[in-house]
């Protein structure tokens, strides 16, 4: 019972976090509403709050996977191969990329990567900054490079930017 328990989960999850995709894509974040995802989603509102608080914990869930080579690359566990994809990935849905930039999400998601680099830090020593201050710093670095990059500030190959973040 347990596993057919966690499918469900699982798939009532993933219904919510496509839905979410799927109206991010088309409305700017401040539009959906929490009512919207679950309309989208085809599940009920109380189902929805068995998953998730409201929306931006949604987008939190949803960026999670796309912030693993990051965090990864931020902690010197990276590889070039992970994050090129990810950049790649990111550039060609550059449209909905650049709403995540935009405020409140910049903060929200600038602290969730931070909690995953924090997360692969190794313990700090003394005499060095606390991890959850440079795990704040590489996030907002990170991200600050991303949003260049997306917004055409700065232009280079999603390989140059992939090196450059692994040698933070």
């Amino acid at each position: 019972m347990d596993q057919a328990l966690d499918r469900r989960t699982q798939r009532t999850r993933k219904a919510i976090s496509d839905a979410f995709i799927g109206l991010l894509f088309s409305r700017r974040y401040g539009a959906i509403r929490t009512a919207d995802v679950i309309e989208a989603a085809g599940v009920g509102r109380s189902t929805f709050y068995e998953h998730f608080r409201n929306k931006d914990e949604v987008l939190v869930a949803v960026i999670e996977p796309l912030f693993n080579p990051l965090a990864d690359a931020a902690a010197g566990r990276g590889t070039l191969g992970s994050v090129q994809f990810m950049l790649d990935h990111v550039w060609e849905q550059r449209a909905a990329g650049r709403m995540l930039f935009e405020p409140p999400l910049a903060i929200k998601l600038q602290r969730k990567l931070a909690a995953m680099i924090e997360a692969r830090l190794p313990e700090t020593e003394e005499d060095t900054p606390p991890r959850v201050l440079v795990a704040m710093g590489s996030a907002a670095a990170i991200l600050a490079m991303l949003r260049m990059w997306l917004a055409g500030e700065v232009a280079c190959s999603s390989e140059a930017l992939a090196r450059r973040l692994l040698e933070r």
